[in-house]
């Protein structure tokens, strides 16, 4: 089979499963928001990033 008929099975899931997890990436929309001002550089929204991309990643292995 030639590569480019080579689809990647995980993008697919992904995108099917972000509709699931809207909550955390609200979340994390809301905190990006919140800290877009910031200069310090010191505040960030890591966690809130984790969070939305564990949904989506739980959801893809079930």
């Amino acid at each position: 089979m030639p590569e480019e008929d080579v689809v990647d099975q995980k993008r697919y899931f992904e995108e099917s499963c972000k509709p699931k997890c809207v909550k955390p990436l609200l979340e994390y929309q809301a905190c990006v928001k919140r800290i877009q001002d910031d200069e310090s550089g010191h505040k960030h929204c890591t966690g809130q990033y984790f969070d939305y991309w564990h949904c989506v990643d739980k959801c893809v292995s079930v």
